[in-house]
């Protein structure tokens, strides 16, 4: 750090043993192993500094370079020991079922007896883990799941009667399809405890979030057993209030399904282009489509008492006993209004409060649609304005099919570039001559006046009837959302299948709808000459969002009077689909009123069944 101690003056070290040390090096003394530390000798111009210390303490770089900021390393590496810290739930044990639970903020109770007796049962008693409102117990033996018992703090009898199928829920989580639970994980359990605990920590202040959530499904399922009676489980769900649900289909909670992609009960092949419109009216279990359901998630949340309605806790949203009557079609149902539900000051009260006058809950109803539904900014507005809430603002604009095809998109609302058309190449099996053949069809969308786009993903409530009367406009949008995506999503990647009209980068030739080849063998193949435009069939589609949504769709037909068939769809509130005009496709002499009538109601109903505007197609050049 210096050249050697003969070239430093005798005043720079601070101890007097430096001024005796005026030889250039200690090598002449033999001692040509020592070291100025070893030898508890101070380093001149250093003002008798030891040498102990490490070069990164002096702000001198080991490497020449910057110096490194180890603060910041330590603090990077606490970082990434932090967030892995409690991501996985671990498998099924005694120990794993304790710690979800404290994870969720649960209390557990695992016998009282002393260490010894303790270690004797591990793995054969009943871990019971408890909120405020609630708790359950679960049964062990050899580690193993027996049973789980959940019971709610209520006397409410229909809360009561919940507790069952939110046991099986739980149970079903803990065990392990193979039947070998020591490879059962806790994801499903956590998550649904998690739900669980979620409302639990909301009962607060007098007030039950189970029996307000459990008095809303009450009301909602009283009206679907009064609709059941008039119409068939499926045309309810789709029609009319939904089908409300509670602890089902291995999730903890409430929700309604009031949408399908695809009519239940009547048979359908969608891969070929063949259905059978008039099919039986034969019924399906609902959990073999569960992936195509839509949902609304019935919750609550904080939310200050002046700035919405606050919880109700009423079983009688609607008159109990329900009788639905014809005049009920026209005039409405006969919705009630409960009561408002006040909470008095107690204990948890603040003790500098003076006015102990009962007062409304700091707690509201909420609604989280599954999956979200994409509307144009008009509708969303007259939506969010029904449950009295003002629109929100947004700060990026962006257009309805951008958004439907591509939620992730980040691209602002342009009119210029939003209505340049799209292409998306798709194959489609078919039946000609009795055969099973492959057409590929080539989309041009083309999208008249493109409207601004808003993501419905949650909404507050203060009343059931706003839900109930909101279905029709979901269920319309719900239904030409799927109708657009099907064609231009990939089905497998979930990412659109879509290029500009001028170009072709999104080729898709095979039955996996969207899958390219990027084997070795295809990259070194050459190129190879296109195949003839005959091969494919051009469709086009013209695509308006208002005043009404309407698919406009020309393709190649089939008839021997005509080589072009038209057909414009309309999609009315409640999924209605109504074809209001088409050309090309009915045979000669069959263009009288009633004839094209029942014709376009037959249309109609097949797009309904198969939910496919590739396959719909193909049956319709097949009836030219």
């Amino acid at each position: 750090m210096v050249p050697n101690l003969s070239q430093t003056s005798n005043t720079i070290g601070a101890s007097p043993a430096a001024n005796m040390l005026s030889f250039g090096t200690p090598s002449g003394l033999g001692v040509e192993g020592l070291t100025p530390g070893m030898l508890n000798m101070p380093t001149p111009a250093l003002g008798g500094m030891p040498m102990g210390i490490s070069m990164s303490e002096l702000g001198i770089p080991a490497g020449g370079g910057q110096k490194r900021n180890e603060d910041e390393e330590r603090r990077a590496k606490m970082w990434k020991v932090l967030k892995s810290i409690g991501k996985r739930n671990g498998r099924v044990s005694e120990e794993g079922i304790a710690r979800v639970s404290r994870r969720v903020g649960f209390a557990n109770d695992i016998d009282a007896e002393g260490p010894e007796e303790r270690e004797k049962k591990a793995g054969n008693r009943v871990i019971t883990t408890a909120g405020s409102k609630t708790m359950i117990e679960v049964e062990l033996k050899n580690h193993a799941p027996q049973n789980v018992q959940v019971t709610f703090d209520t006397a409410n009898s229909n809360l009561e009667a919940q507790a069952g199928p939110a046991s099986k829920v739980l149970m079903d989580d803990l065990q392990s399809p193979e039947g070998v639970s020591l490879t059962t994980k806790l994801d499903r359990y956590a998550a649904n405890l998690e739900r669980l605990a979620r409302i639990d920590r909301l009962c607060i202040n007098q007030v039950n979030c189970f029996e307000a959530l459990s008095g809303v499904y009450t009301s909602l399922h009283r009206l679907h057993e009064q609709e059941l009676k008039a119409d068939r489980e499926v045309e309810v769900m789709r029609k009319k209030s939904g089908r409300p649900t509670v602890h089902a289909n291995g999730r903890l909670g409430t929700k309604v399904e009031y949408w399908r992609e695809s009519a239940q009960g009547r048979s359908t092949k969608q891969d070929t282009g063949v259905m059978e419109v008039d099919g039986g009216a034969g019924t399906t279990r609902a959990e073999q489509y569960e992936d195509g359901v839509y949902k609304l998630h019935i919750g609550i949340e904080a939310s200050p008492a002046g700035l919405y309605p606050s919880v109700r806790l009423s079983d009688t949203w609607l008159p109990d006993p329900l009788q639905l009557h014809t005049a009920d079609v026209t005039t409405g149902l006969p919705w009630l209004d409960p009561p408002p539900t006040f909470i008095t000051a107690g204990i948890e009260a603040d003790a500098m409060t003076i006015d102990n006058n009962p007062k409304l809950s700091d707690l509201r109803f909420t609604a989280k649609l599954e999956p979200p539904i994409i509307l144009p900014w008009q509708v969303a507005s007259a939506v969010i304005q029904s449950v009295g809430l003002p629109m929100p603002q947004v700060f990026v604009a962006q257009a309805w099919h951008s958004v439907l095809l591509n939620p992730d998109s980040t691209a602002p609302f342009d009119a210029e570039k939003d209505g340049i058309a799209l292409t998306a190449e798709r194959s489609v099996l078919c039946m000609q001559d009795g055969e099973e053949t492959e057409v590929t069809h080539l989309y041009t969308l083309d999208v008249l006046k493109p409207d601004m786009a808003y993501k419905l993903e949650e909404l507050p409530f203060s009343h059931p009837r706003q839900l109930v009367e909101m279905l029709p406009t979901l269920r319309q949008w719900a239904c030409f959302g799927s109708l657009v995506r099907n064609i231009f999503v990939n089905t497998l990647t979930g990412k659109p299948v879509v290029g500009p009209s001028t170009s072709h980068p999104y080729v898709t030739n095979d039955k996996t709808n969207g899958r390219t080849a990027s084997s070795l063998a295809d990259l070194l193949t050459p190129p190879t000459t296109p195949s003839p435009l005959i091969d494919t069939l051009p469709i086009s589609i013209a695509l308006t969002t208002s005043p009404m949504p309407t698919l406009s769709l020309s393709f190649p037909s089939t008839s021997a009077e005509s080589t072009t068939g038209n057909v414009n769809v309309q999609i009315l509130p409640n999924a209605e689909l109504v074809v209001t005009s088409q050309e090309g496709i009915t045979k000669t002499g069959e263009h009288t009123d009633g004839v094209e009538n029942a014709q376009a109601k037959n249309m109609a109903k097949a797009l309904d069944v198969c939910g496919d505007l590739g396959v719909w197609v193909e049956w319709l050049r097949n009836r030219a």
